[in-house]
C-alpha cells in the first residue's frame, strides 16, 4: 500500500516495471466483519472489560473499550491472516493502510505485547479468553461431538512448563485439545509440563465444558484418558462415550472364550462383547473386543490375531462401536491441519502468557474454520466403505474394502491454509475518491468466486 517510485528494469529483453504498491491483505475486509460481528467477541470484550475494573491492576489503557476492542481484533485477524508473532502483526499495520481502515486504529510491538501481559496477569482474564474459545465453537451449533486428545508442541528455549517428554522424545509443552468433530472447531485448548501423563486435566476440561450448560451428546477419547475421573465426568451427563482401553490380562480373560479360529486371510475380523469394570471404576461397562487377523510378510497366511479393546455405552453393534472409535482419525487429522496451518509456536517464559496465546490462536483457527464454511466445497469421487463377509470366511468373521461409486461425487471442506492464500490474502488497492472509500479487489484466478462468497453475508 506504500508509494513506490515507478523504476523500471530490462531482464533478458524484458521491461519489468515497479509500480505501486498494492495490499495483499483484503481478506482483512470480511475477517473483520466477522470477528466484530460474532456473540463471543462481543461477550470476550465485555468481560475483560469487568474484570480488569474489578482488579484495579495496571492495564496500561486496555481497561478502556476503544483501546481493548481493537487491539483484539487486530491479534486475532494477524493470526488469521498467517502472522505468528506480536512483531509481525505490528509489522503488516504497520505498512499496509488497509489495516487501519479496516481495524479502525494501529498499535505498536509493544502495545500488543502489553495486552498479553495484562491478560495473562489478571485472575480471571484466562478464564474469559477459554469461555470465548468455547464459546465460537457452539456458534450456531445445538450440541457438540468432542474428541479429546492431546499432543506435545515443541518449544525451543527455557519456557516455564517446557520438559522432555519421553513418549514424544522431544522437549515442549504437552497440549489438551477437545475438537467437535462434526464442525471441526476448537472447543477447549490448554498447556500441560512437557513431561505430563496425556490425561492431565482431560476430565477437568471435559466437567468445566459441561458446568458451562453446553450439551454434549458424545465424547470419544483414547486409551491413556480412561481413568475414574474420566468416567465420573461422563456419568449422567454425556449420553453416549467411546474410548479404547489397553489390554490386560484380566480383559483377555475374558475374551479368551470368544476368540475365533485363525483365518487364512490377513485382515479379516471378528467382534464379541461382554462386561468389565477395572478396580478403581465406580461401575462396570461395555467392553467390545475386536479381533483382527494380523497380515504375515509376502502376503502369508494368518496364523495369530490382534486384539482391541473399546469400552462404551453406545446401544450400536460392535461393528459399528468400533467403527465410531476410529473416526477419531478424523480429530487427529483435524489437530494437524491446525498445526500446520498456524505453526503454533510459544515463545513467552510465562506459562500464563503462552496460555494466553493458546487461546488468540484457538480463536483464530475457529474464525477461519468459518469462513471456510461460507465458501465452496471442493467436489472429488466418492468412496464408499463397504463391510461384508467373502463366502470363504465362515462366521464371524468378515473382511473389508474400499471402492469408489462411478460418477458419483461428495463435497469436502477445502484445506485451510487453501482458503487463507485463495480467499483471505487477496491482492487490491484502497483509494479514497471525494469522501468514499472504494476497495479495487483482485481474487485470484484459482478461487474467483470465493472472496465475493465472503462479501454477500
Amino acid at each position: 500500500m506504500t508509494k513506490t517510485t515507478q523504476e523500471i528494469y530490462k531482464v533478458d529483453g524484458i521491461s519489468v516495471v515497479i509500480g505501486e504498491a498494492v495490499s495483499k491483505d483484503f481478506g482483512l475486509f470480511p475477517l473483520v466483519r466477522r470477528i466484530r460481528g460474532a456473540a463471543w467477541f462481543h461477550q470476550l470484550v465485555d468481560e475483560l472489560l469487568t474484570t480488569f475494573a474489578t482488579r484495579g491492576k495496571k492495564a496500561y489503557g486496555f481497561s478502556k473499550r476503544h483501546k481493548l476492542e481493537p487491539a483484539l481484533v487486530m491479534l486475532i485477524a494477524g493470526l488469521v491472516l498467517g502472522r505468528r508473532t506480536v512483531n509481525a502483526v505490528a509489522d503488516s499495520a504497520k505498512m499496509d493502510p488497509l489495516w487501519v481502515s479496516m481495524i479502525g486504529r494501529t498499535f505498536i510491538q509493544r502495545d500488543l505485547s502489553r495486552l498479553i501481559e495484562v491478560i495473562s496477569g489478571t485472575d480471571g482474564c484466562l478464564d474469559a479468553l477459554r469461555r470465548a474459545l468455547l464459546a465460537s465453537a457452539c456458534e450456531g451449533q445445538e450440541f457438540l461431538e468432542l474428541d479429546l486428545d492431546s499432543s506435545l508442541l515443541r518449544l525451543y528455549g527455557q519456557q516455564e512448563g517446557g520438559a522432555y517428554n519421553g513418549h514424544y522424545h522431544a522437549f515442549g509443552l504437552h497440549s489438551g485439545w477437545a475438537f467437535d468433530i462434526r464442525t471441526g472447531r476448537l472447543a477447549a485448548f490448554w498447556h500441560s509440563e512437557g513431561n505430563a501423563h496425556t490425561s492431565t486435566g482431560q476430565p477437568e476440561t471435559l466437567t468445566w465444558i459441561l458446568d458451562q450448560r453446553v450439551r454434549v451428546n458424545l465424547a470419544r477419547f483414547d486409551a491413556g484418558l480412561i481413568e475414574p475421573a474420566m468416567l465420573d465426568a461422563i456419568a449422567g451427563r454425556v449420553p453416549s462415550f467411546v474410548c479404547r482401553i489397553k489390554s490386560n490380562p484380566v480383559l483377555d480373560r475374558l475374551a479368551d472364550p470368544m476368540e475365533p479360529e485363525v483365518p487364512q486371510l490377513a485382515g479379516a475380523r471378528s467382534y464379541a462383547e461382554f462386561r468389565y469394570g477395572a478396580e478403581s471404576w465406580a461401575t462396570d461397562h461395555r467392553v467390545v473386543v475386536k479381533f483382527q487377523a494380523i497380515e504375515g510378510e509376502k502376503d502369508a497366511h494368518s496364523l495369530f490375531l490382534e486384539r482391541f479393546y473399546f469400552v462404551s455405552n453406545l446401544p450400536d453393534e460392535s461393528s459399528q462401536v468400533v467403527a465410531t472409535y476410529f473416526k477419531r482419525g478424523e480429530a487427529e487429522r483435524v489437530f494437524g491441519e491446525f498445526k500446520s496451518t498456524f505453526e503454533p509456536n510459544f515463545r513467552h517464559e510465562e506459562l500464563a502468557k503462552n496460555e494466553t496465546w493458546a487461546q488468540l490462536l484457538g480463536l483464530a483457527y475457529n474464525v477461519l474454520v468459518a469462513i471456510r464454511e461460507q465458501l465452496p466445497k471442493d467436489v472429488i469421487p466418492l468412496k464408499v466403505h463397504v463391510e461384508h463377509r467373502p463366502a470363504f470366511l465362515p462366521e464371524p468373521w468378515v473382511g473389508e474394502f474400499h471402492r469408489t461409486v462411478e460418477g458419483a461425487t461428495v463435497q469436502v471442506r477445502p484445506l485451510l491454509s487453501r482458503v487463507r492464500d485463495l480467499a483471505l490474502r487477496v491482492t487490491g488497492e484502497l483509494k479514497k475518491v471525494g469522501d468514499q472509500l472504494f476497495l479495487y479487489v483482485r481474487p485470484d484466478i484459482l478461487a474467483p468466486t470465493w472472496f465475493p462468497a465472503l462479501l454477500r453475508v
